[in-house]
């Protein structure tokens, strides 16, 4: 099985550091220097200039060929022209070497690092152990600031930008003289002295227990808080997905409100109905009616055809019901 690998905390910062020069050594880490070595000395500035590796040797080339020429030929118009040339050339180097000279100093992030060398914690000032506390204490505090509980006004953040920096300058000084002491309590243990110095090795020992249960008890504090908010973050998410669907409801309550109105107005439409049914039931019959009140009001047009039998006989059988020649 692979061990776990060891963490590496990031820098950290005394939080009374100038906002702009603690920014400044944040963004250059490679530039800070471990407390447990001593400072570097200043870096004296010198002036470079970069175009003159590449002007010189060709203008020297041309000047050096023609003075060989003219010793060669012995021409004085050949050493004249090989004089200006000279000149020439050491007044075109001269001008490109001030047009490209420029001044090597100290960086500004190397001169901070130094000029607030001590306020500032690397992962190389601290033994194992506290590398892995620190490790945590970062952690916890960068799950704190990235909250958006702040943003909501839950949290106050001026607590944060404040107290959390206090917090993981004050751990990892504590961290660092912890590393510190513990070293020291390991070169004592392995000297051999004549006297029994058990009980003062046993004391430092319980000291150092004593102090890494403290500081860890701290780190611990840290991880808790970041899990509660971390819950009350998972809670605020719950209370606003409730507020979303309570919002939500009142649209579907409207949407049964118009769904019982659409029913109630299509039981008035169904009344409208069978009352327009009946109407047209009504408007036939009076129609039928009228239609047979015009038939029977009609006038003749003209004579009727004469019947096959007389009127006065009142019909095919006699007046008096019976056939002719018949008697009763």
């Amino acid at each position: 099985m692979m061990a776990a690998p060891d963490p590496r905390p990031r820098p950290v910062f005394d939080p009374t550091l100038p906002p702009a020069q603690r920014d400044l050594l944040a963004a250059h880490p490679h530039a800070l220097i471990p407390a447990t070595r001593p400072p570097p000395p200043p870096v004296r500035a010198r002036w470079e200039f970069p175009d003159l590796p590449d002007r010189f040797p060709a203008r020297l080339a041309v000047v050096s060929a023609l003075f060989l020429v003219a010793l060669m030929t012995r021409s004085g118009a050949l050493i004249l022209v090989t004089g200006l040339g000279l000149v020439l050339v050491a007044v075109n180097l001269a001008i490109a070497g001030l047009l490209s000279a420029r001044r090597i100093g100290e960086s500004p992030a190397r001169a901070a690092a130094r000029h607030y060398h001590g306020r500032y914690l690397l992962a190389e000032d601290l033994d194992a152990p506290a590398r892995a506390l620190l490790h945590s204490a970062q952690e916890a505090v960068a799950a704190v600031t990235a909250s958006p509980l702040a943003a909501t006004g839950h949290v106050e953040p001026i607590d944060h930008a404040v107290v959390l920096p206090e917090q993981l300058w004050e751990i990892g000084t504590r961290l660092r003289r912890l590393t510190d002491m513990r070293a020291r309590a390991r070169v004592s243990s392995d000297i051999q002295l004549d006297v029994d110095v058990s009980g003062l090795l046993a004391e430092r020992r319980a000291a150092l227990r004593a102090a890494d249960a403290a500081v860890t008890a701290r780190v611990e504090a840290l991880e808790r808080y970041a899990a509660h908010l971390a819950a009350a973050e998972e809670h605020h998410r719950h209370l606003a997905a409730v507020r979303q669907l309570m919002e939500e409801q009142q649209e579907y309550r409207d949407l049964l409100a118009a769904s019982a109105a659409d029913e109630q107005a299509i039981g008035q439409v169904e009344e409208l109905t069978d009352r327009a049914r009946l109407a047209e039931a009504d408007l036939r019959r009076s129609l039928e009616e009228a239609a047979q009140a015009a038939r029977l009001l009609a006038p003749d047009d003209g004579p009727q055809p004469p019947s096959p039998h007389r009127e006065d006989d009142g019909g095919p059988d006699g007046p008096d019901g019976t056939a002719p020649g018949t008697t009763g």
